[in-house]
């Protein structure tokens, strides 16, 4: 809805509104003595008469809020608008503090730096010595590290050790925070350098984390022998700074690939493997020995690497850790396929699919209590705003016996602050709407996956059924190529045409395999288009492929034809698909009750993807499906608009 006309009628309106005001005032300014009726707001005026609980309400938020985030969220709004309403700029710092912490929590970096902002710029006046001002300045020179925001955060950590009421912990901690952010910018002699003027760091996990800098600093500058030396001293307490010491490792480890030194970089897997099991950090375990089967592989010792890899696949389905239980089987598939066990690969990639299904599953739930933590914020912070409004008009109310000028002139203040809440309120509205279509949006591509997988999964099993082992591996390897092109490009919204082609062209030749006699097919770029340089939605147009061979040609009775063809018209991408199949009316008839009962996924998911990205990105992307002469044959148009696509 346009914010136009309300704008415009509350324009029109001040002028009468102020007229009433003054005959108020005059009236006001007759009788003193009269009863001042309450505001008009009555949330705002029982926040603000109410007893102060707003320190006990923001103490318990304190407790709640890596436990229940959203629980903690209910608490602070009440404690901010409380510390709003009263002019309590102590706890309304607090208030701001505790979501820029919640929000941290969740790895919403770019909320976190808005709201440790806020809380700073509140408490910096008055309470800047203060631990909520000093953890304010921290939270936010973390923030701004992890939003990549590297010179703020270079600000940041500069003023917190300036600050004299610094403990020495706290300037540690400081001083290897701005060490990381210098590391992160590339600059590894100004990282070495702030590491190396860390003395006396005296607590162990602060130990580990200058050692863990060391290591990855010198790494990168090539000098493995003494990173070497420094990871070794990490590596015996890796309980102290896990987090440090797997980064650090890591980086050492990618250095030595780089540099194919695989057997120094299988001599770290097995020590970190050996420490890490000794502390039941079984996650890193696992990551260790896929890094380390891959080091093997690459040294030819594939049989060592097979072992590696299993062990990995069992710990991950141990601690039901789906991420990693995915990558081990997407590679035990690739490395049985190199092998010629079809059986061996065939199994590994059902487990993978399972794996990816559930990872999603949980994925898709982290992101549903994520948007309700957003929206919920977006609550608070319409509140904040309504409530700073009421302020101002509680305030105005109160000038109105003494002036009338001061009184018009507080109204027009307040109309102002009315039409920027009610633009801010729109804004947040429609930015909530714009988060949720998104999230259904990676939902629905998320699902592609494991149809698309489960389908060609189907063909490999025909090939098997068959005893046509060598079809079956030749598809396996295609298929696993494909896969990997998949996997890699459904997380984007949006993908180069060149790489969708690579999608389409492998698939086309992967379907040929298993219906080479019911169909020939051809694929026809105009030359015309830059492919690199247009962007589509990925797996968008594979589906009605799909539909074309599945429904329409493996029945035809002699060998049919489909052809795949892009051509630019005026500023749009027309995408053309034909195939001279039975047709959809003979296609219904031939299906089976169960059939008839079952919507397909791909198609179903293709026409809501292209709701949400219409909505979303304000573009036109339109799909029409045409049957051919006397019912035979089916002719797909896909429209997508080339000015608007993302690049």
């Amino acid at each position: 809805m346009s914010l136009k006309r309300p704008i415009l009628l509350l324009l029109f309106l001040m002028p009468v509104a102020l007229v009433c005001f003054a005959q108020k005032t005059k009236k006001a300014e007759q009788s003193k003595d009269e009863p001042k009726a309450a505001p008009s707001n009555k949330k705002f005026y029982q926040y603000k008469t109410r007893d102060s609980r707003a320190s006990d309400d923001l103490d318990e938020a304190e407790r709640q809020k890596t436990a229940d985030p959203e629980g903690a969220l209910e608490k602070v709004q009440d404690a901010l608008a409380e510390s709003i309403a009263q002019n309590n700029t102590f706890n309304e710092g607090r208030s701001y503090l505790l979501i820029g912490d919640i929000n941290a929590n969740i790895s919403e970096w770019k909320l976190a730096v808005q709201n440790y902002e806020k809380a700073y710029n509140v408490l910096k006046s008055d309470y800047s010595p203060s631990n909520e001002f000093r953890n304010a300045l921290t939270g936010l020179a973390k923030a701004n590290l992890e939003a990549g925001n590297y010179d703020a955060a270079i600000k940041n950590y500069t003023e917190l050790l300036s600050m004299k009421s610094l403990s020495s912990d706290e300037r540690t901690a400081a001083e290897l925070s701005l060490s990381e952010v210098y590391y992160r910018m590339g600059d590894y002699d100004q990282s070495l350098k702030r590491a190396q003027s860390v003395s006396g760091a005296g607590e162990a996990q602060s130990r580990a984390q200058q050692q863990s800098l060391m290591a990855k600093n010198l790494a990168r500058k090539n000098d493995l022998g003494n990173a070497r030396g420094y990871l070794d001293s990490v590596l015996a307490q890796p309980a102290a700074a896990p987090v440090e010491y797997e980064t650090a490792k890591e980086e050492v480890a990618d250095v030595y690939r780089e540099n194919k030194l695989y057997d120094d970089e299988i001599a770290l897997r097995n020590r970190s493997i050996e420490s890490n099991t000794g502390i039941l950090a079984l996650k890193d375990v696992t990551r260790d020995k896929l890094k380390l089967s891959t080091a093997l592989e690459a040294k030819g010792a594939t049989s060592e690497a097979l072992k590696e890899l299993l062990e990995a696949a069992a710990i991950a389905d141990t601690i039901n850790d789906p991420h990693n239980q995915a990558t081990a089987y997407l590679l035990l598939a690739g490395l049985y396929e190199k092998n010629g066990q079809s059986n061996n690969a065939l199994q590994a990639y059902r487990k993978y699919s399972q794996a990816v299904q559930k990872g999603e599953s949980e994925t898709n739930a982290r992101m549903e209590e994520r948007s309700r933590i957003i929206v919920k914020q977006n609550e608070i912070e319409s509140l904040s705003q309504e409530f700073y409004v009421d302020r101002s008009e509680d305030d105005a109310q109160q000038a109105i016996i003494q002036r009338q000028r001061i009184i018009i002139g507080s109204l027009i203040v307040v109309s102002l602050l009315i039409t920027i809440t009610s633009v801010f309120m729109y804004r947040s509205a429609q930015t909530s709407r714009r988060a949720n279509q998104l999230l259904a949006l990676k939902s629905l591509r998320s699902q592609m996956n494991p149809h698309f997988i489960f389908n060609a999964l189907n063909s490999v099993n025909h090939f098997i059924a068959q005893q046509d082992e060598r079809t079956a591996n030749k598809f396996l390897s295609e298929f696993s190529q494909l896969m990997r092109l998949v996997l890699e490009y459904s997380q984007e919204d949006f993908i180069t045409l060149q790489k969708e082609q690579e999608i389409l062209t492998l698939y086309m030749k992967l379907e040929h395999y298993r219906f080479r006699d019911k169909f020939e097919y051809q694929i026809e770029i105009d030359d015309s288009i830059n492919a690199e340089s247009i962007s589509v939605p990925p797996m968008l147009i594979q589906p009605y492929l799909e539909n074309a061979v599945w429904h329409g040609l493996r029945y035809r009775e002699s060998v049919g034809f489909l052809k795949l063809s892009m051509r630019q018209q005026d500023s749009k991408l027309v995408v053309t698909i034909s195939d001279n199949g039975i047709g959809r009316k003979r296609s219904a008839e031939l299906k089976t009750e169960n059939q008839k009962k079952h919507r397909s996924t791909g198609l179903k998911n293709i026409k809501e993807r292209l709701a949400i990205l219409n909505t979303v990105y304000r573009t036109h992307y339109e799909v029409n499906v045409i049957d051919g002469p006397d019912g035979v044959g089916t002719v797909v148009e896909i429209s997508l608009p080339i000015n608007n696509l993302k690049s």
